[in-house]
Protein backbone atom coordinates (compact mmCIF):
# COMPACT_ATOMS: atom_id res chain seq x y z
CA UNK A 1 0.00 0.00 0.00
CA UNK A 2 0.97 3.10 -0.38
CA UNK A 3 2.64 5.42 2.19
CA UNK A 4 1.64 8.70 3.27
CA UNK A 5 4.87 10.58 1.79
CA UNK A 6 4.28 9.11 -1.61
CA UNK A 7 0.59 10.60 -1.58
CA UNK A 8 2.18 13.70 -0.12
CA UNK A 9 4.62 13.79 -3.06
CA UNK A 10 1.89 13.44 -5.00
CA UNK A 11 -0.30 16.07 -3.78
CA UNK A 12 2.45 18.41 -3.54
CA UNK A 13 2.95 17.25 -7.75
CA UNK A 14 -0.38 18.00 -8.28
CA UNK A 15 -0.75 21.79 -7.40
CA UNK A 16 2.47 22.13 -9.17
CA UNK A 17 5.04 22.66 -5.97
CA UNK A 18 8.16 20.67 -7.24
CA UNK A 19 10.09 23.09 -6.84
CA UNK A 20 11.27 23.49 -2.85
CA UNK A 21 13.68 25.60 -0.84
CA UNK A 22 15.06 24.02 1.85
CA UNK A 23 17.89 23.17 4.83
CA UNK A 24 16.77 19.50 6.00
CA UNK A 25 17.21 18.37 9.50
CA UNK A 26 16.99 15.03 10.98
CA UNK A 27 13.49 15.42 11.30
CA UNK A 28 12.95 16.41 7.67
CA UNK A 29 14.97 13.24 6.12
CA UNK A 30 11.92 10.83 5.91
CA UNK A 31 9.75 13.18 4.02
CA UNK A 32 13.02 14.14 1.63
CA UNK A 33 14.64 10.54 1.12
CA UNK A 34 13.95 9.21 -2.67
CA UNK A 35 13.48 12.71 -3.55
CA UNK A 36 11.48 12.70 -6.88
CA UNK A 37 13.85 13.20 -10.14
CA UNK A 38 11.26 15.84 -11.30
CA UNK A 39 11.18 17.92 -8.08
CA UNK A 40 13.96 20.52 -7.00
CA UNK A 41 15.41 21.07 -4.33
CA UNK A 42 17.11 24.62 -3.50
CA UNK A 43 19.58 24.47 -1.09
CA UNK A 44 19.98 27.57 1.76
CA UNK A 45 22.67 27.49 4.51
CA UNK A 46 20.45 29.21 7.16
CA UNK A 47 16.71 28.77 7.14
CA UNK A 48 16.14 32.63 6.59
CA UNK A 49 17.62 31.81 3.37
CA UNK A 50 15.30 29.11 1.87
CA UNK A 51 12.09 30.64 3.17
CA UNK A 52 13.53 34.32 1.54
CA UNK A 53 14.34 32.41 -1.63
CA UNK A 54 10.44 31.05 -1.91
CA UNK A 55 8.76 34.01 -1.31
CA UNK A 56 10.71 35.79 -4.44
CA UNK A 57 9.99 32.79 -6.04
CA UNK A 58 6.59 33.01 -5.25
CA UNK A 59 5.71 36.74 -6.20
CA UNK A 60 7.21 36.32 -9.73
CA UNK A 61 6.18 33.42 -10.84
CA UNK A 62 2.34 34.19 -9.06
CA UNK A 63 2.01 30.91 -7.53
CA UNK A 64 2.77 29.24 -4.26
CA UNK A 65 6.13 28.09 -2.94
CA UNK A 66 7.29 25.42 -0.90
CA UNK A 67 9.83 26.07 2.21
CA UNK A 68 11.11 23.29 4.03
CA UNK A 69 12.90 24.08 7.50
CA UNK A 70 14.28 22.05 10.30
CA UNK A 71 11.95 21.64 13.59
CA UNK A 72 11.95 24.20 16.28
CA UNK A 73 15.18 25.92 16.01
CA UNK A 74 15.25 25.94 12.39
CA UNK A 75 11.75 27.23 12.16
CA UNK A 76 12.88 30.09 14.78
CA UNK A 77 15.57 30.61 12.42
CA UNK A 78 13.32 31.39 9.77
CA UNK A 79 10.85 33.27 11.80
CA UNK A 80 12.08 36.59 10.62
CA UNK A 81 11.98 36.03 6.84
CA UNK A 82 8.62 34.66 7.57
CA UNK A 83 7.51 37.63 8.91
CA UNK A 84 8.13 39.17 5.63
CA UNK A 85 6.52 37.23 3.68
CA UNK A 86 3.37 37.66 5.75
CA UNK A 87 3.71 41.09 5.18
CA UNK A 88 4.17 40.86 1.55
CA UNK A 89 1.41 38.24 1.51
CA UNK A 90 3.21 35.89 -0.60
CA UNK A 91 1.62 32.27 -0.91
CA UNK A 92 3.94 30.17 0.92
CA UNK A 93 3.50 26.70 2.38
CA UNK A 94 6.02 26.31 5.15
CA UNK A 95 6.92 22.90 6.71
CA UNK A 96 8.86 21.75 9.64
CA UNK A 97 9.37 17.94 10.54
CA UNK A 98 9.12 16.86 14.10
CA UNK A 99 10.23 14.26 16.41
CA UNK A 100 8.36 11.15 16.27
CA UNK A 101 5.65 11.03 18.01
CA UNK A 102 5.58 7.98 20.15
CA UNK A 103 8.94 10.07 21.94
CA UNK A 104 7.42 13.84 22.12
CA UNK A 105 6.06 13.48 25.71
CA UNK A 106 9.70 13.03 27.06
CA UNK A 107 10.99 16.14 25.25
CA UNK A 108 13.00 14.57 23.32
CA UNK A 109 15.47 16.14 21.02
CA UNK A 110 14.28 18.67 18.66
CA UNK A 111 10.45 18.01 20.06
CA UNK A 112 8.67 21.28 18.89
CA UNK A 113 6.63 20.94 21.69
CA UNK A 114 3.74 23.74 20.59
CA UNK A 115 4.48 23.12 16.96
CA UNK A 116 1.65 25.25 15.33
CA UNK A 117 2.22 28.22 17.68
CA UNK A 118 5.75 29.12 16.99
CA UNK A 119 4.90 30.63 13.42
CA UNK A 120 1.16 31.94 14.10
CA UNK A 121 1.85 35.99 14.29
CA UNK A 122 3.26 35.58 11.06
CA UNK A 123 1.29 32.99 8.69
CA UNK A 124 -2.81 33.13 8.07
CA UNK A 125 -2.68 29.12 9.31
CA UNK A 126 -0.73 26.46 10.96
CA UNK A 127 -1.34 22.89 11.71
CA UNK A 128 -0.13 19.89 12.78
CA UNK A 129 -2.06 16.81 11.68
CA UNK A 130 -3.80 14.65 14.38
CA UNK A 131 -2.89 11.41 12.76
CA UNK A 132 -0.64 10.05 10.16
CA UNK A 133 -3.08 9.76 7.43
CA UNK A 134 -4.31 13.14 7.74
CA UNK A 135 -0.92 15.01 6.38
CA UNK A 136 -1.94 15.02 2.60
CA UNK A 137 -5.74 16.85 3.78
CA UNK A 138 -4.04 19.10 5.79
CA UNK A 139 -1.25 20.21 3.30
CA UNK A 140 -4.38 20.39 0.54
CA UNK A 141 -6.34 22.64 3.28
CA UNK A 142 -2.80 24.75 3.95
CA UNK A 143 -2.25 24.83 0.25
CA UNK A 144 -5.78 26.61 -0.27
CA UNK A 145 -5.62 29.14 2.30
CA UNK A 146 -2.68 30.11 1.35
CA UNK A 147 -3.49 31.27 -2.05
CA UNK A 148 -7.34 32.63 -1.25
CA UNK A 149 -7.09 36.47 -1.03
CA UNK A 150 -5.54 37.95 1.14
CA UNK A 151 -2.93 35.58 0.18
CA UNK A 152 -0.05 34.47 2.61
CA UNK A 153 2.27 32.28 4.13
CA UNK A 154 0.74 28.69 6.05
CA UNK A 155 2.76 26.04 8.24
CA UNK A 156 2.47 22.66 8.71
CA UNK A 157 4.38 21.01 10.95
CA UNK A 158 5.13 16.96 9.58
CA UNK A 159 6.10 14.66 12.73
CA UNK A 160 8.90 12.08 11.22
CA UNK A 161 7.23 9.58 12.03
CA UNK A 162 4.04 10.11 10.53
CA UNK A 163 5.99 8.96 6.62
CA UNK A 164 6.21 6.23 6.77
CA UNK A 165 2.90 4.65 7.87
CA UNK A 166 0.90 2.95 4.89
CA UNK A 167 -2.39 4.25 3.93
CA UNK A 168 -5.53 1.58 3.53
CA UNK A 169 -7.89 1.73 0.54
CA UNK A 170 -10.62 4.19 1.94
CA UNK A 171 -8.10 6.65 3.17
CA UNK A 172 -6.41 6.35 -0.35
CA UNK A 173 -9.41 7.31 -1.90
CA UNK A 174 -10.36 9.54 0.08
CA UNK A 175 -6.84 11.64 -0.41
CA UNK A 176 -7.06 10.82 -4.32
CA UNK A 177 -10.66 13.13 -4.00
CA UNK A 178 -8.59 15.96 -1.85
CA UNK A 179 -5.68 15.86 -4.20
CA UNK A 180 -7.78 16.61 -7.36
CA UNK A 181 -10.31 19.11 -5.93
CA UNK A 182 -9.87 22.69 -6.99
CA UNK A 183 -10.54 25.81 -4.97
CA UNK A 184 -11.54 28.81 -7.24
CA UNK A 185 -11.59 32.71 -5.88
CA UNK A 186 -14.39 34.31 -7.99
CA UNK A 187 -14.40 37.65 -7.09
CA UNK A 188 -16.39 40.59 -8.45
CA UNK A 189 -17.08 44.53 -7.76
CA UNK A 190 -20.87 45.82 -7.70
CA UNK A 191 -21.84 47.84 -10.50
CA UNK A 192 -23.95 50.21 -7.80
CA UNK A 193 -20.55 50.41 -5.85
CA UNK A 194 -18.31 51.00 -8.72
CA UNK A 195 -20.43 54.09 -10.14
CA UNK A 196 -21.03 55.59 -6.72
CA UNK A 197 -16.49 55.53 -6.62
CA UNK A 198 -16.39 56.85 -10.31
CA UNK A 199 -18.67 59.72 -9.36
CA UNK A 200 -16.65 61.03 -6.79
CA UNK A 201 -13.71 60.46 -8.66
CA UNK A 202 -15.26 62.15 -11.98
CA UNK A 203 -16.62 65.36 -9.42
CA UNK A 204 -13.43 65.64 -7.80
CA UNK A 205 -10.96 68.80 -8.77
CA UNK A 206 -7.57 67.53 -7.77
CA UNK A 207 -7.94 63.42 -7.10
CA UNK A 208 -4.78 61.39 -6.84
CA UNK A 209 -4.09 57.31 -6.74
CA UNK A 210 -2.13 55.59 -4.25
CA UNK A 211 -1.21 51.99 -5.15
CA UNK A 212 0.32 48.69 -3.44
CA UNK A 213 1.42 46.32 -4.64
CA UNK A 214 -1.58 44.01 -4.21
CA UNK A 215 -2.28 45.43 -7.94
CA UNK A 216 0.83 43.71 -9.32
CA UNK A 217 0.15 40.20 -7.70
CA UNK A 218 -3.79 40.62 -8.58
CA UNK A 219 -2.60 41.32 -12.43
CA UNK A 220 -3.90 44.95 -12.57
CA UNK A 221 -0.95 46.89 -13.74
CA UNK A 222 -2.59 47.32 -17.01
CA UNK A 223 -5.51 48.69 -15.81
CA UNK A 224 -4.52 50.80 -13.01
CA UNK A 225 -2.65 52.47 -15.69
CA UNK A 226 -5.04 52.99 -18.11
CA UNK A 227 -7.56 54.60 -15.21
CA UNK A 228 -5.27 56.31 -14.17
CA UNK A 229 -4.20 58.42 -17.50
CA UNK A 230 -8.26 58.46 -18.64
CA UNK A 231 -8.78 60.03 -14.93
CA UNK A 232 -5.54 62.02 -15.66
CA UNK A 233 -3.90 61.94 -11.53
CA UNK A 234 -1.15 61.78 -9.42
CA UNK A 235 -0.08 58.34 -8.66
CA UNK A 236 2.07 57.44 -5.60
CA UNK A 237 2.94 54.35 -4.24
CA UNK A 238 1.82 53.20 -0.36
CA UNK A 239 4.83 53.61 2.18
CA UNK A 240 6.83 50.40 2.56
CA UNK A 241 4.95 48.90 0.03
CA UNK A 242 6.75 45.54 -1.41
CA UNK A 243 5.96 46.15 -4.87
CA UNK A 244 5.63 49.50 -6.52
CA UNK A 245 2.32 49.11 -8.25
CA UNK A 246 2.62 51.82 -11.21
CA UNK A 247 5.38 52.17 -13.79
CA UNK A 248 7.72 54.20 -12.33
CA UNK A 249 8.96 56.15 -15.18
CA UNK A 250 5.63 57.19 -16.12
CA UNK A 251 4.57 60.95 -16.22
CA UNK A 252 2.06 60.45 -13.88
CA UNK A 253 4.37 58.98 -11.43
CA UNK A 254 5.37 61.09 -8.47
CA UNK A 255 6.91 58.90 -6.48
CA UNK A 256 7.06 57.04 -3.13
CA UNK A 257 4.89 58.28 -0.28
CA UNK A 258 7.28 58.52 3.10
CA UNK A 259 6.23 56.65 5.56
CA UNK A 260 5.15 59.12 8.48
CA UNK A 261 1.42 60.66 9.03
CA UNK A 262 3.28 63.69 8.41
CA UNK A 263 4.59 63.07 5.51
CA UNK A 264 2.19 61.21 3.99
CA UNK A 265 -0.63 64.50 4.55
CA UNK A 266 1.94 66.95 3.17
CA UNK A 267 2.83 65.17 0.45
CA UNK A 268 -0.96 64.94 -0.47
CA UNK A 269 -1.57 68.31 0.27
CA UNK A 270 -3.87 69.82 -2.47
CA UNK A 271 -5.66 66.75 -3.33
CA UNK A 272 -9.34 66.58 -2.08
CA UNK A 273 -9.92 62.78 -2.82
CA UNK A 274 -6.99 60.24 -2.85
CA UNK A 275 -7.79 56.70 -4.02
CA UNK A 276 -5.83 53.62 -2.20
CA UNK A 277 -5.89 50.86 -4.24
CA UNK A 278 -4.33 47.50 -3.59
CA UNK A 279 -2.40 48.60 -0.09
CA UNK A 280 -3.05 49.94 3.26
CA UNK A 281 -4.01 53.02 4.22
CA UNK A 282 -0.58 53.65 5.90
CA UNK A 283 2.17 51.93 7.64
CA UNK A 284 4.49 54.25 9.53
CA UNK A 285 7.97 54.74 10.55
CA UNK A 286 9.12 56.35 12.31
CA UNK A 287 6.32 58.59 13.89
CA UNK A 288 6.02 62.14 12.55
CA UNK A 289 3.02 63.52 13.95
CA UNK A 290 0.93 65.04 11.78
CA UNK A 291 -2.85 64.55 10.73
CA UNK A 292 -3.39 61.37 8.57
CA UNK A 293 -4.73 63.36 5.56
CA UNK A 294 -5.27 67.48 5.10
CA UNK A 295 -8.72 68.55 6.39
CA UNK A 296 -10.26 68.59 2.80
CA UNK A 297 -9.38 65.92 1.65
CA UNK A 298 -11.77 62.42 1.57
CA UNK A 299 -10.21 59.36 0.73
CA UNK A 300 -11.28 55.54 -0.17
CA UNK A 301 -9.68 52.39 -0.08
CA UNK A 302 -10.06 49.65 -2.15
CA UNK A 303 -8.43 46.33 -0.53
CA UNK A 304 -8.64 42.51 -0.74
CA UNK A 305 -7.62 42.33 2.74
CA UNK A 306 -10.55 42.56 5.65
CA UNK A 307 -7.91 43.16 8.17
CA UNK A 308 -6.29 46.40 6.39
CA UNK A 309 -9.93 47.88 5.81
CA UNK A 310 -10.91 47.34 9.74
CA UNK A 311 -7.75 48.92 10.65
CA UNK A 312 -6.99 52.03 8.79
CA UNK A 313 -7.13 55.04 10.82
CA UNK A 314 -9.01 57.50 8.28
CA UNK A 315 -11.11 56.59 4.72
CA UNK A 316 -14.18 54.52 3.45
CA UNK A 317 -13.20 51.01 2.20
CA UNK A 318 -14.32 48.56 0.35
CA UNK A 319 -12.91 45.18 0.85
CA UNK A 320 -12.65 43.44 -2.80
CA UNK A 321 -10.93 41.51 -5.42
CA UNK A 322 -8.62 44.14 -6.44
CA UNK A 323 -8.62 44.14 -9.73
CA UNK A 324 -12.23 43.24 -10.53
CA UNK A 325 -13.00 46.46 -8.96
CA UNK A 326 -10.19 48.61 -11.11
CA UNK A 327 -12.29 47.13 -14.33
CA UNK A 328 -15.45 47.72 -12.96
CA UNK A 329 -14.21 51.51 -12.42
CA UNK A 330 -13.10 51.22 -15.86
CA UNK A 331 -16.39 50.66 -17.24
CA UNK A 332 -18.03 53.88 -15.15
CA UNK A 333 -14.99 56.33 -15.38
CA UNK A 334 -14.44 58.28 -19.06
CA UNK A 335 -11.83 60.36 -20.57
CA UNK A 336 -11.30 63.49 -17.87
CA UNK A 337 -10.38 66.66 -19.56
CA UNK A 338 -8.88 67.73 -16.41
CA UNK A 339 -5.26 68.80 -16.36
CA UNK A 340 -2.41 66.37 -15.76
CA UNK A 341 -0.21 66.28 -12.94
CA UNK A 342 3.61 67.58 -13.39
CA UNK A 343 5.89 65.11 -14.42
CA UNK A 344 8.96 64.29 -11.83
CA UNK A 345 11.54 65.40 -13.64
CA UNK A 346 14.00 63.65 -15.36
CA UNK A 347 17.13 61.54 -14.01
CA UNK A 348 20.45 63.04 -16.10
CA UNK A 349 23.12 60.57 -16.66
CA UNK A 350 25.80 61.07 -14.09
CA UNK A 351 29.60 62.57 -14.98
CA UNK A 352 31.75 60.47 -14.24
CA UNK A 353 32.51 60.60 -10.94
CA UNK A 354 35.04 59.28 -8.15
CA UNK A 355 34.46 56.76 -5.37
CA UNK A 356 33.19 57.63 -2.52
CA UNK A 357 29.88 58.22 -4.30
CA UNK A 358 26.85 60.03 -3.29
CA UNK A 359 23.73 57.81 -3.59
CA UNK A 360 22.50 60.26 -6.52
CA UNK A 361 25.57 59.48 -8.49
CA UNK A 362 25.72 55.37 -7.94
CA UNK A 363 21.68 54.99 -8.49
CA UNK A 364 21.55 57.32 -11.41
CA UNK A 365 24.59 55.55 -13.11
CA UNK A 366 22.86 51.63 -12.51
CA UNK A 367 19.28 53.01 -13.49
CA UNK A 368 21.02 54.11 -16.48
CA UNK A 369 23.00 50.89 -17.18
CA UNK A 370 20.12 48.48 -16.51
CA UNK A 371 18.21 46.80 -19.32
CA UNK A 372 14.90 47.89 -19.29
CA UNK A 373 13.48 44.44 -18.34
CA UNK A 374 15.37 44.25 -15.26
CA UNK A 375 13.48 43.09 -11.84
CA UNK A 376 15.46 44.97 -8.74
CA UNK A 377 15.34 43.58 -5.32
CA UNK A 378 16.48 46.57 -2.96
CA UNK A 379 17.41 46.43 1.12
CA UNK A 380 19.81 49.29 0.95
CA UNK A 381 18.62 51.17 4.16
CA UNK A 382 19.71 54.14 3.81
CA UNK A 383 20.05 54.31 0.19
CA UNK A 384 15.90 52.87 -0.39
CA UNK A 385 14.53 56.64 -1.00
CA UNK A 386 17.61 57.52 -3.27
CA UNK A 387 16.82 54.19 -5.38
CA UNK A 388 13.03 55.11 -5.79
CA UNK A 389 13.96 58.42 -7.06
CA UNK A 390 16.79 57.59 -9.53
CA UNK A 391 16.01 53.86 -10.66
CA UNK A 392 12.76 53.96 -12.44
CA UNK A 393 11.91 50.36 -14.00
CA UNK A 394 8.78 50.20 -16.42
CA UNK A 395 7.47 47.04 -16.41
CA UNK A 396 5.08 44.96 -13.88
CA UNK A 397 7.33 43.24 -11.20
CA UNK A 398 10.24 45.43 -11.28
CA UNK A 399 10.83 46.61 -7.80
CA UNK A 400 10.75 44.13 -4.94
CA UNK A 401 11.12 44.83 -1.59
CA UNK A 402 10.27 43.76 2.43
CA UNK A 403 6.99 45.25 3.35
CA UNK A 404 7.94 44.07 7.15
CA UNK A 405 11.39 45.92 6.91
CA UNK A 406 13.03 42.71 8.28
CA UNK A 407 16.79 42.81 6.87
CA UNK A 408 17.53 39.46 5.29
CA UNK A 409 15.05 39.89 2.86
CA UNK A 410 17.18 41.04 -0.45
CA UNK A 411 19.37 38.57 -1.79
CA UNK A 412 17.51 35.32 -0.53
CA UNK A 413 14.73 36.98 -2.39
CA UNK A 414 16.57 38.13 -5.42
CA UNK A 415 18.02 34.87 -5.75
CA UNK A 416 14.80 33.21 -5.54
CA UNK A 417 13.24 35.85 -8.41
CA UNK A 418 16.08 35.06 -10.69
CA UNK A 419 15.32 31.29 -10.39
CA UNK A 420 12.10 31.80 -11.14
CA UNK A 421 12.77 34.13 -14.66
CA UNK A 422 15.61 32.95 -15.14
CA UNK A 423 15.79 34.77 -18.76
CA UNK A 424 14.88 37.88 -17.27
CA UNK A 425 18.07 40.10 -15.43
CA UNK A 426 17.27 40.38 -11.67
CA UNK A 427 19.76 42.98 -10.11
CA UNK A 428 20.06 43.16 -6.25
CA UNK A 429 20.53 46.49 -4.64
CA UNK A 430 22.26 46.35 -0.78
CA UNK A 431 23.69 47.74 1.93
CA UNK A 432 26.26 46.78 2.99
CA UNK A 433 24.93 46.16 6.62
CA UNK A 434 22.33 44.45 4.79
CA UNK A 435 24.25 41.88 3.56
CA UNK A 436 25.06 40.27 6.32
CA UNK A 437 21.96 39.07 7.51
CA UNK A 438 21.88 36.31 4.79
CA UNK A 439 24.92 36.49 3.56
CA UNK A 440 24.90 32.69 3.23
CA UNK A 441 22.78 33.12 -0.11
CA UNK A 442 25.91 33.90 -2.06
CA UNK A 443 26.44 30.50 -1.68
CA UNK A 444 23.70 29.29 -2.72
CA UNK A 445 23.82 31.83 -5.71
CA UNK A 446 27.48 29.95 -6.97
CA UNK A 447 26.42 26.82 -6.06
CA UNK A 448 23.06 27.14 -8.80
CA UNK A 449 24.76 29.29 -10.63
CA UNK A 450 22.37 31.49 -10.32
CA UNK A 451 22.52 34.91 -13.00
CA UNK A 452 22.17 37.30 -10.25
CA UNK A 453 23.99 41.04 -10.48
CA UNK A 454 24.53 42.22 -7.11
CA UNK A 455 25.66 45.99 -6.20
CA UNK A 456 26.69 46.59 -3.17
CA UNK A 457 26.57 50.54 -1.45
CA UNK A 458 29.17 49.97 1.26
CA UNK A 459 29.68 52.80 4.16
CA UNK A 460 30.47 51.06 6.62
CA UNK A 461 27.62 51.87 8.74
CA UNK A 462 24.13 51.70 9.65
CA UNK A 463 23.52 54.44 7.70
CA UNK A 464 19.50 54.23 8.00
CA UNK A 465 20.04 53.86 12.15
CA UNK A 466 21.99 57.10 12.16
CA UNK A 467 18.90 59.04 9.95
CA UNK A 468 16.29 57.37 12.28
CA UNK A 469 18.80 58.43 15.19
CA UNK A 470 18.68 61.96 14.00
CA UNK A 471 14.80 62.14 13.64
CA UNK A 472 14.34 60.82 17.04
CA UNK A 473 16.74 63.13 18.62
CA UNK A 474 18.87 59.56 19.44
CA UNK A 475 22.25 60.55 20.23
CA UNK A 476 25.31 58.09 21.40
CA UNK A 477 24.07 55.27 20.44
CA UNK A 478 26.21 52.24 20.23
CA UNK A 479 27.26 49.85 17.42
CA UNK A 480 26.18 51.86 14.41
CA UNK A 481 29.48 51.87 12.73
CA UNK A 482 30.78 48.61 10.91
CA UNK A 483 34.63 48.72 10.55
CA UNK A 484 36.32 46.07 8.94
CA UNK A 485 33.62 44.40 6.36
CA UNK A 486 35.64 43.27 3.41
CA UNK A 487 32.42 42.28 0.80
CA UNK A 488 35.07 41.05 -1.99
CA UNK A 489 36.53 39.46 -0.15
CA UNK A 490 33.48 37.16 1.30
CA UNK A 491 31.97 36.77 -1.69
CA UNK A 492 34.60 35.63 -3.58
CA UNK A 493 34.80 32.90 -0.66
CA UNK A 494 31.15 31.92 -1.47
CA UNK A 495 32.09 31.47 -5.43
CA UNK A 496 30.90 34.61 -6.21
CA UNK A 497 32.72 36.75 -9.24
CA UNK A 498 33.65 39.81 -7.64
CA UNK A 499 34.39 43.56 -8.35
CA UNK A 500 35.44 47.05 -6.85
CA UNK A 501 33.86 50.14 -8.99
CA UNK A 502 36.00 53.01 -8.46
CA UNK A 503 33.78 55.58 -10.16
CA UNK A 504 30.19 55.81 -12.31
CA UNK A 505 31.33 54.64 -15.62
CA UNK A 506 32.51 51.43 -13.87
CA UNK A 507 29.82 51.08 -12.01
CA UNK A 508 27.71 50.96 -15.62
CA UNK A 509 30.67 48.87 -17.42
CA UNK A 510 30.60 46.21 -14.47
CA UNK A 511 26.65 46.49 -13.81
CA UNK A 512 26.61 45.51 -18.21
CA UNK A 513 28.77 43.02 -18.11
CA UNK A 514 27.21 40.74 -14.72
CA UNK A 515 23.91 41.14 -16.37
CA UNK A 516 25.37 39.44 -19.89
CA UNK A 517 27.24 37.05 -17.73
CA UNK A 518 24.12 34.26 -17.53
CA UNK A 519 26.02 31.84 -16.67
CA UNK A 520 27.63 32.91 -12.86
CA UNK A 521 26.58 35.08 -9.98
CA UNK A 522 28.27 38.66 -9.89
CA UNK A 523 28.75 41.55 -7.26
CA UNK A 524 29.76 44.99 -7.70
CA UNK A 525 31.27 46.65 -4.44
CA UNK A 526 30.80 50.51 -4.54
CA UNK A 527 32.25 53.21 -1.58
CA UNK A 528 29.73 55.56 -0.42
CA UNK A 529 30.01 58.47 1.19
CA UNK A 530 29.21 58.25 4.76
CA UNK A 531 25.24 59.31 5.55
CA UNK A 532 25.00 63.28 6.29
CA UNK A 533 22.66 64.75 9.30
CA UNK A 534 19.04 64.62 8.37
CA UNK A 535 16.08 66.70 9.57
CA UNK A 536 12.49 65.27 10.65
CA UNK A 537 12.04 65.53 6.94
CA UNK A 538 13.11 62.51 4.71
CA UNK A 539 15.20 63.64 2.27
Amino acid sequence: MPTVRQATIDLLRQHGLNTWFGNPGSSELSLLEDFPSDFRYVLGLQEMVPVGMADGFAQVTGRPALANVHTAPGLGNAMGALYNAYLNKTPLIVTAGNQRRIIQNQKSLLTNEDAILVPRPFVKWSAEPATASEVPAVLAHAIHVAVSPPTGPVFVSLPMDDMAYELNDAQVADIEVIRKRQVTQAGGFRRDLAKEIAGRLTAAKSPAFVVGGDLEHSGAWDQVVQLAERSRVAVWTTPLPGLSGFPENHPLYQGLLPPGAGWVSEALKGHDLVLVLGGPVFRYYPYIPGPYLGADTALIHITSDPDEAARAPVGDAYVADVRAAVEALLEEVSEDSRESPEARPGVPRPERTAAPLQASDLWSAVGHAAPENSLFVSEAGSNEVAITRYVRPSKPLSHMSAVGGGLGFGLPAAIGAQLAAPQRPVIALMGDGSMQYAITSLWSAAQYKVPLTIVVASNGEYGVLKQFGDIEGANGVPGLDLPGLDIKATAASYGVNTYEATDTDQVAELLRAGVADRERPTLINVVMERVKKVSSRLT
